[in-house]
């Protein structure tokens, strides 16, 4: 038997990027450990998520289902009162932008930009990386439909990855903030996750997206749109919108 090579951490919203980073990271780890047995699987991928008072915490239940289809144990972080900045997503005073279509929503960065989230979320998931021996994090940021956020550009991941690795081991290597999604258009990602196979497009039904933390989807904010958009150009029906349609509620299949 092969050694493993690599091990993984995944920074993991239950969002529909992250769900395709996360398939991404199991298909790439069976290629090249075919034999490992998937229910080892767990000690060599990780999941952390994060509990940061978000407006849609609904994500939160998305999170732990899509981590159980996968077999991989749920991390739960809580950093609440943390995030603070006029973010309609961490603060509910601050009204979150909805329209009928993605040309009505005002350009440059939008004020769902929660400032410093991925800067502290690289930097928690680095302390486990190290604390686990991973050598690989997995962050679903993209800078092709990041709606302005500064903090979801390669120019960004690649000046934290160096910080990472110079604060931990004094060098410029050992930890590698991997972006699977940094150039793709949503059409993209989603033929991405097409491609992935059925595990994926079954993950996705229970992925959430809606910024204003409700389901079914609210389908006017600037995140409903844009994946609506994306599976839309990409052909492929949206697996969340047909659980929808059967009525299916994320805590009624989670229930013990």
């Amino acid at each position: 038997m092969n050694l493993v090579k690599d091990k993984f951490l995944i920074v993991f919203s239950g969002g529909q990027d992250s769900t395709t980073c996360l398939h991404w990271v199991l298909n790439y780890f069976k290629k090249e450990n075919p034999d490992i047995n998937r229910a080892d699987y767990k000690k060599y991928i990780k999941l952390v998520t994060f509990n940061y008072g978000q407006r849609h915490d609904i994500e939160l239940e998305a999170a732990k289902k899509i981590a159980e289809l996968a077999d991989l144990e749920f991390d739960l972080v809580d950093i609440p009162n943390v995030l603070r900045g006029a973010s309609s997503l961490t603060d509910t005073s601050v009204t979150l932008p909805q329209n009928e279509s993605l040309d009505d929503f005002e350009t440059g960065l939008a004020n769902t930009f929660v400032p410093g989230r991925n800067l502290l979320f690289l930097t928690i998931a680095a302390n486990l990386a190290y604390s686990h021996g991973v050598n690989k994090i997995v962050t679903g940021v993209c800078e092709t439909d990041f709606a302005g956020y500064y903090d979801c550009r390669q120019d960004f991941i690649k000046a934290m990855e160096l910080t990472v690795n110079q604060a931990l081991f004094g060098e410029n290597t050992g930890i590698e903030i991997i972006t699977p999604l940094m150039y793709l258009t949503k059409a993209d990602t989603v033929s991405l996750a097409k491609d992935l196979g059925e595990e994926c497009l079954k993950a996705l039904a229970y992925s959430h997206t809606c910024y204003q933390g409700v389901f079914p989807p609210c389908g006017k904010c600037h995140a409903c749109h844009l994946r609506a958009k994306g599976f839309q150009e990409a052909k492929v029906e949206d697996p969340l919108l047909i659980r929808a349609s059967k009525g299916e509620y994320i805590s009624e299949l989670t229930s013990k």
